[in-house]
């Protein structure tokens, strides 16, 4: 009898949240495949099915918590408003996205060195997507007048994105929720760029 399209998705999914767990544990390194299939209660023949090695599940996990960044990029970058207040929202929203997947940030950060040249390589090419987009964003409000000259808006990006993903390693929910902490970070950041006092 062969398996629906939804039980297969399901058996990978299974699988993906088995290694979030695991290797948030324990590390990558040290859990095997079969570890993950016993918790996932599926077979190896189902594993590789779906991934042909372990850093390949490690992909999926950074991609997890990447293409939800995209995503809200796309989702807030399309309407026509100041530049000062999509890049706040950006901000909100990276923070927020780290208490949805914390794990996962907690994982590639921490593991990213077990991926191979190939698999890293698409990891960059995401990356340097979502930081393009960002420096653009900058750039954009200093074109418009809404955010004063600086000498890098790429340097300012990396800033940004740095200091609102860096939230994964220290965050747990308490006097401030993650969207409070996300827009106490977006007004520092576009106080400072707007050079309001």
């Amino acid at each position: 009898m062969s398996r629906t399209p939804e039980t297969r998705r399901s058996s990978r999914d299974g699988i993906v949240a088995a290694a979030v767990a695991l290797f948030d544990k324990q590390g990558y390194e040290a859990t095997s495949v079969q570890e993950i299939v016993d918790a996932a209660g599926v077979t190896k023949g189902s594993f590789y099915h779906h991934f042909d090695s372990k850093d390949a599940v490690l992909l999926v996990i950074h991609d997890t918590f990447i293409d939800h960044q995209l995503d809200v990029l796309d989702s807030i970058s399309t309407a026509d408003r100041p530049v000062r207040d999509v890049l706040a929202e950006v901000i909100e929203e990276i923070v927020v996205g780290v208490e949805a997947y914390q794990q996962q940030q907690r994982i590639f950060y921490e593991q990213h060195r077990f991926l191979t040249d190939e698999r890293f390589e698409a990891v960059k090419v995401k990356r340097s997507e979502f930081e393009r987009r960002v420096v653009r964003m900058i750039e954009r409000g200093i074109e418009r007048g809404e955010f004063r000259a600086i000498d890098s808006a790429k340097i300012v990006a990396f800033g940004i994105i740095g200091m609102s993903a860096w939230t994964y390693h220290w965050y747990h929910p308490g006097a401030l929720t993650a969207r409070e902490i996300g827009r106490l970070y977006a007004q520092v950041v576009i106080r400072g760029l707007a050079g309001d006092g």
